[in-house]
C-alpha cells in the first residue's frame, strides 16, 4: 500500500512539474516573438542612427539662441534638407528632443518648475547635453 501511495505522489509531482514546464514554454515562445520584434526593430533604428544623432548634435551645438519658429525652420529648411542632398539616412519622423532625453527625465524637468512649453523643454535637453554653458533662449 504504501508503495502504491508513493508512486501515485510521485506520479502527481511529475504531472505539475511538466505542467509548470509546459506554461513556461508557453511563456518563452511569447517571449521569442517579443525578442524577434525587438531585433527587426533596432536593426531599423541602426540603419538611421548616424542621421538621428548628427541632427541631435547639431541641434544641440546651433539652434539654442533662436526661437521655436527659428528653431523649426533650421531644423526643417537647413539641416533635414542637408541630409536629403547629401543621401543622409535618419529617421522619417526625426526628432532631436526624443534623442536627447526620455520622457522620464523631461517630466522631472516639469516637476522641478521647468515650463512644459516646447522651447523650455528643449533648452533643457540643449543644457543636460552641453559640455559648456551654452547659449540659448528663455522665453
Amino acid at each position: 500500500m504504501d508503495k502504491k501511495q508513493a508512486a501515485e505522489d510521485k506520479a502527481a509531482y511529475c504531472a505539475e512539474r511538466l505542467s509548470r514546464a509546459n506554461r513556461l514554454v508557453g511563456a518563452l515562445g511569447a517571449e521569442k516573438e517579443r525578442w524577434s520584434n525587438s531585433i527587426i526593430t533596432l536593426g531599423n533604428e541602426l540603419d538611421v542612427v548616424l542621421g538621428d544623432v548628427l541632427i541631435a548634435s547639431a541641434f544641440v551645438s546651433y539652434v539654442g539662441p533662436f526661437s521655436k519658429k527659428y528653431r523649426e525652420r533650421i531644423i526643417n529648411d537647413m539641416f533635414l534638407k542637408f541630409f536629403k542632398d547629401n543621401n543622409i539616412p535618419a529617421s522619417p519622423d526625426v526628432d532631436p528632443l526624443r534623442i536627447l532625453s526620455d520622457e522620464a527625465e523631461i517630466a522631472q524637468w516639469n516637476n522641478d518648475k521647468l515650463p512644459t512649453d516646447s522651447v523650455s523643454v528643449q533648452n533643457g535637453a540643449i543644457l543636460m547635453n552641453s559640455e559648456r554653458y551654452p547659449l540659448i533662449i528663455d522665453p
